[in-house]
C-alpha cells in the first residue's frame, strides 16, 4: 500500500510539473524495456515515459507458431496544447530511422550516438519506430527482432467513482484476475487506471451495456497459450449489447484480443500488442459495430469483416506471419451489407518472413481475404476507402469461394488503395473467383496504386480473375464509381 501511495503522489506531482504532458505511472513488477528508453518533452521539460516490454520466448515454448528471440517494447503518454518531442535511446547506433505509419508524416532523425528524435503534433497517434540495424524484411528475410511502439493517447475525460458498486476499479499496481473476470448484471463499468497492470480478461454474462476503459494495461502474458478458461478472447463480450472498450493496452493474448459479436459495440483508442502466436486475432465485432482510432498487431485476422453496418476507421495494423488484414471467411455463411472501412494504415505484412525467397503462404494470408469453408453468401454494399499498405506486400487479394458455395458477393468498392511494393512470386498471385453456385459481381478498384502507379487492368497487378464465376470486376484510374 505504501508503494501504491508513492506512485499516486509521484503521478500527481508529474502532472503538476509537466503541465500539458501527461506521463503515466507504472506498477512495480512489470519489467522496463532493456532495448529502448523513451523521453517526452514539451516546452523544454523532458520526462521519462516508462517503456514496457513483451517477449516471444514463453510462447515459443508453448507453440511452434511463435518464433523465439523477439521483443516488442511499448510506451504511452498523453498531452494537450502544442506538439511534443519524443526522444528514443537505443542499444545500438544507427544511421537512419523511420516512424510508421508514413501517412503521419513524422520524420525520425538521429540527434546523437544511439539517440533519435521525432515530433508528434497530435494525439490519437499509434507509431512504430524502426532503426536501420533492425529493419527486417517482408520478402523472405527475418522480421524486426526488437520493435518499439509509441502511443500518443488523447487525454482522459472521465474517471469513475472508486466506491460505486457498479464499477470495477483497478488502480496503479498489479492485479491478477486468475482467468477472465465474469461481468454479471450489476457491473456497468470496468476502469483500468493509468499504471494498472491487470493479468486476466473480461467476459460479459449479463444483458446490460458495459464500458471497459482507462489507460491501464490488460495482459495474459502469464497465462498458457490457448488457456481453456478463455473461451474466445481476452475480452469476450458476445453477451449483452452496446458495450464500449476504450483506451487500454492489451498485451500477449492467449487467443483473440477482442470478440464482441453482440450488437452496437464500440472499440476506440485501444492498442493490441505482443501477438506472438497464431490465433491472436484482433477484433471481431457484431452488427452496427464501430472500430476507430486503434492499433492492432495481429497474428491471425486483424479485422473480421462479418456483419451489417460495420464501421472501421483510422486503424493502424501490423499484420504478422499469419492471417488476413480484412477477413470475410471462416463462418458457414457471410450475410452482410452496408460496411464502411476507411483510413487504414497497414504498416507491415510479415507473411513471408522466415520462409526464404520462395515464399509459400496459406489461403488465409492477404490484405483482402476469404478463408475457410464459407458456403452461403449474401454480401452487398461494401466500401473500403483510403487503405495504405506500406513496405513489401506478398499478396493483396485472395478471395475465392469454397467448393459448393452459393449466393453472391456483389457491389464491393475499393477506393484509393495504395501498396508500396508487390514482389513477384511464381506461386503467389492476387485471385478472385466464385464457383458454379456462387458469384462475385460488381467489384471495383478505383485509383488502386502499386509503387505509385495506378492499376488500370488486372494483369498489371498480377490478378487471376475467374471469368466463368465473376462479372464486372473493374479497375478504374480516376473518379470513384459507386452503384
Amino acid at each position: 500500500m505504501v508503494g501504491l501511495c508513492v506512485w499516486v503522489v509521484l503521478f500527481t506531482l508529474a502532472n503538476e510539473a509537466t503541465g500539458s504532458v501527461i506521463i503515466y505511472p507504472h506498477a512495480s513488477g512489470p519489467p522496463a524495456s532493456n532495448k529502448f528508453k523513451v523521453y517526452v518533452s514539451q516546452g523544454g521539460r523532458k520526462h521519462d515515459s516508462f517503456t514496457y516490454i513483451t517477449t516471444s520466448d514463453k510462447r515459443s515454448h508453448e507453440t511452434s507458431s511463435a518464433h523465439p528471440g523477439r521483443s516488442m517494447s511499448f510506451t504511452s503518454f498523453s498531452f494537450t496544447g502544442g506538439a511534443v518531442t519524443v526522444e528514443v535511446h537505443t542499444q545500438r547506433d544507427f544511421h537512419n530511422c523511420i516512424v510508421r505509419p508514413k501517412s503521419y508524416n513524422y520524420h525520425c532523425r538521429r540527434t546523437g550516438t544511439k539517440v533519435a528524435q521525432f515530433t508528434v503534433s497530435n494525439t490519437e497517434k499509434w507509431m512504430s519506430v524502426e532503426f536501420d540495424y533492425d529493419y527486417g524484411s517482408s520478402n523472405g528475410g527475418p522480421d524486426i527482432t526488437d520493435r518499439l511502439l509509441v502511443f500518443a493517447d488523447p487525454p482522459e475525460t472521465h474517471k469513475p467513482n472508486k466506491n460505486d458498486n457498479s464499477v470495477l476499479y483497478y488502480d496503479v499496481g498489479i492485479h491478477n484476475l486468475h482467468g477472465p473476470k465474469q461481468l454479471d448484471s450489476h457491473i456497468k463499468e470496468v476502469y483500468l487506471a493509468p499504471g494498472a497492470y491487470v493479468q486476466g480478461g473480461f467476459k460479459t454474462t449479463g444483458n446490460q451495456p458495459v464500458k471497459i476503459y482507462g489507460r491501464g494495461i490488460l495482459s495474459t502474458a502469464t497465462y498458457t497459450w490457448h488457456d481453456p478458461r478463455f473461451q474466445w478472447a481476452m475480452i469476450d463480450i458476445d453477451k449483452g449489447h452496446s458495450h464500449v472498450l476504450e483506451g487500454i493496452i492489451m498485451v500477449d493474448p492467449v487467443k483473440y484480443f477482442y470478440r464482441g459479436l453482440s450488437d452496437h459495440n464500440t472499440v476506440r483508442y485501444v492498442k493490441m500488442v505482443g501477438s506472438w502466436a497464431y490465433n491472436s486475432d484482433g477484433i471481431g465485432i457484431g452488427h452496427d459495430g464501430l472500430v476507430e482510432d486503434c492499433f492492432i498487431s495481429a497474428n491471425d485476422d486483424a479485422l473480421k469483416v462479418y456483419t451489417d453496418n460495420m464501421v472501421a476507421r483510422r486503424v493502424v495494423i501490423w499484420q504478422m506471419q499469419n492471417g488476413a488484414v480484412f477477413q470475410n471467411g471462416w463462418w458457414s455463411g457471410r450475410d452482410m451489407k452496408k460496411v464502411r472501412i476507411s483510413d487504414i494504415d497497414v504498416i507491415h505484412t510479415d507473411w513471408c518472413t522466415f520462409k526464404g525467397s520462395n515464399c509459400h503462404i496459406s489461403d488465409n494470408d492477404a490484405v483482402f481475404d476469404l478463408a475457410g469453408n464459407t458456403k452461403h453468401f449474401a454480401m452487398n454494399d461494401i466500401v473500403f476507402t483510403n487503405i495504405r499498405v506500406e513496405g513489401t506486400c506478398p499478396r493483396i487479394v485472395y478471395w475465392k469461394m469454397a467448393n459448393g458455395a452459393s449466393g453472391a458477393a456483389s457491389n464491393v468498392h475499393i477506393i484509393n488503395l495504395s501498396v508500396e511494393s508487390q514482389p513477384g512470386h511464381d506461386s503467389l498471385h492476387n485471385e478472385i473467383a466464385g464457383n458454379s453456385g456462387g458469384r462475385v459481381t460488381n467489384w471495383q478498384f478505383n485509383n488502386f496504386k502499386i509503387g505509385g502507379k495506378c492499376i488500370s487492368g488486372a494483369a498489371q497487378a498480377d490478378f487471376h480473375i475467374d471469368a466463368n464465376t465473376t462479372s464486372n470486376i473493374r479497375f478504374n484510374c480516376g473518379g470513384a464509381i459507386i452503384g
